[in-house]
């Protein structure tokens, strides 16, 4: 098959429906009430995430006249293929040519997407089914556009490669032309939604699609949010506490203000524990140029409080683990007998294994941009 990368469009929201407008095309956002929630067990379902796997997580699909299907991903790209996963589970179902498919990264939303964490492997376990709909819902609204334009009955028309079929007489509309009629058909109602028996499937499972952004990935031309420059923007780096749960006693930044570029020397007040997700604290240093700020981080002269993990020691912490694991174990689950069944066994196999502290980093720095303007924050991350 050909599986010729696509062109990736990393544009606003606005400048995404202005298109769409432009274009005359469906715009599609398909919704499902709370009955259509998975029976999925609370730590890995709508398990208290903000916003969790919502309801309704509106997958946006825009048909284009000229065509072009955009497909909007609404978890981020960190090299585990989210937006060609995401993307080809609507494209399957919506009986999309992938050569005519085009990507458009969504913004920060949960409010419309649900939610947008990139962890914990979330991303196709919870909206598998939801983008499936999506893609199927588009299909039978295009199916719809076709029959009223053909005046047959629905059963006579079938979604194939980018194109309505009617199967009687042979007859053929690509997506294109059927958009904008498409765009006036109702959106099916959940249990009207016809999937696709998986035997059907064109993408999903088959292993023949490359990767979305991996030739720009490969080639360097792929945009990090490291990568983001804006005018008169200036650089921070952090010092941050040489142990976890660390925080300032004090510093001194007269050194660090007199290096040339360095503009303001801030300090960031550390979270409660555990800090999760929120800042660790230290002193950051603001320049007008990474190298400045690096400079300047170097110059500082901080006395760090070492805190509660102070006398952290990781043999320690390994043998009281070791310890802990040869406890008998809270039951949450009890069926049969182990100790029945074990004492009966021909042969028994038994290993512990250990792993050190490992950093969970990323290759790239992480980093964030924001400008603030008019009372507005923006941010690429």
């Amino acid at each position: 098959m050909n599986d010729t990368p696509l062109v990736l469009v990393n544009v606003s929201r606005r400048e995404f429906l202005q298109g769409v407008g432009a274009l005359g095309g469906l715009v599609l956002a398909a919704g499902f009430p709370a009955a259509a929630r998975a029976a999925d067990p609370p730590k890995y379902g709508a398990d208290g995430m903000p916003h969790g796997w919502v309801d309704n997580p509106l997958v946006f699909v825009a048909v284009g006249e000229n065509g072009i299907v955009s497909i909007v991903c609404h978890r981020a790209e960190m090299g585990q293929g989210v937006r060609t996963g995401m993307s080809m589970i609507v494209a399957d179902e919506l009986e999309a040519d992938w050569k005519r498919v085009r990507v458009v990264q969504a913004p920060g939303d949960e409010e419309r997407f649900g939610n947008q964490d990139t962890d914990g492997s979330r991303s196709t376990r919870h909206f598998f089914e939801p983008m499936r709909r999506c893609g199927a819902a588009a299909r039978q609204m295009l199916e719809a556009a076709a029959a009223a334009r053909w005046k047959v009955p629905i059963g006579e028309v079938e979604a194939k490669n980018h194109e309505v079929v009617h199967r009687p007489t042979g007859r053929r509309l690509g997506y294109g032309s059927l958009a904008k009629a498409a765009a006036g058909m109702p959106v099916p109602a959940r249990d009207a939604i016809r999937l696709k028996d998986p035997a059907q499937f064109r993408y999903i499972g088959k292993g023949e699609l490359k990767l979305v952004d991996g030739q720009d990935i490969a080639t360097g031309k792929a945009q990090y949010g490291i990568d983001t420059r804006l005018p008169g923007m200036l650089y921070a780096v952090v010092a941050r506490p040489p142990v976890y749960g660390g925080k300032v006693k004090s510093f001194d930044a007269a050194e660090a203000r007199k290096v040339p570029g360095v503009m303001r020397v801030v300090q960031i007040e550390a979270s409660p524990p555990p800090p999760q997700f929120n800042p660790l604290g230290g002193v950051a240093v603001v320049a007008q140029n990474t190298w400045a700020a690096m400079q300047g981080r170097k110059a500082l002269k901080i006395v760090w409080d070492d805190g509660p993990n102070a006398d952290y020691d990781s043999a320690a912490y390994k043998a009281k683990l070791e310890e802990s694991a040869h406890k008998a174990g809270k039951v949450v689950r009890n069926d049969g007998d182990f100790s029945a069944a074990v004492a009966r066994a021909a042969r028994r196999i038994e290993a512990e294994y250990y792993i050190p502290h490992l950093a969970h980093a990323t290759m790239e720095p992480p980093a964030a941009t924001a400008r603030i303007a008019k009372g507005k924050c923006e941010v690429w991350v």
